[in-house]
């Protein structure tokens, strides 16, 4: 491994390692007060996961070659298919009011959904093939 490859992942490892903190500071800090919002909370942990992921797929995105073309269609496959199936729970429970989420609070579930299923089918797809 080059340097400068060496010193990206270091980096990636530390900002992962300083953002985890700063997600259970923030989720810690929010249970004292009392009101805990998942999605103030949510933030930090998802820009870990990103974090995270890029760490895990480092090596093998350098690469343009016909493996990582094909393991990107599928993640983007697989996601979306994760994605419209949580769309059509989501309709299910929100539309006879199951739950109290507001429109901007399923939007970024929504969000965080994609970023997720997109993340981890890419690692588990780089794992496999």
């Amino acid at each position: 491994m080059k340097p400068s490859e060496q010193f990206q992942k270091g980096f990636l490892f530390t900002l992962m390692i300083l953002t985890g903190l700063w997600g259970v500071s923030r989720a810690a800090n929010q249970l004292m007060s009392g009101s805990f919002d998942w999605l103030a909370a949510v933030v930090p942990f998802m820009m870990t996961f990103v974090l995270f992921f890029h760490l895990m797929v480092f090596q093998h995105r350098s690469k343009e070659d016909e493996r990582w073309r094909r393991i990107m269609e599928r993640s983007f496959f697989f996601s979306s298919v994760i994605v419209m199936t949580a769309l059509a729970a989501f309709a299910l429970f929100l539309a006879p009011h199951l739950t109290d989420w507001t429109a901007l609070q399923a939007v970024l579930a929504i969000f965080v959904l994609f970023g997720l299923a997109n993340a981890v089918t890419t690692i588990v797809l780089t794992k496999r093939m």
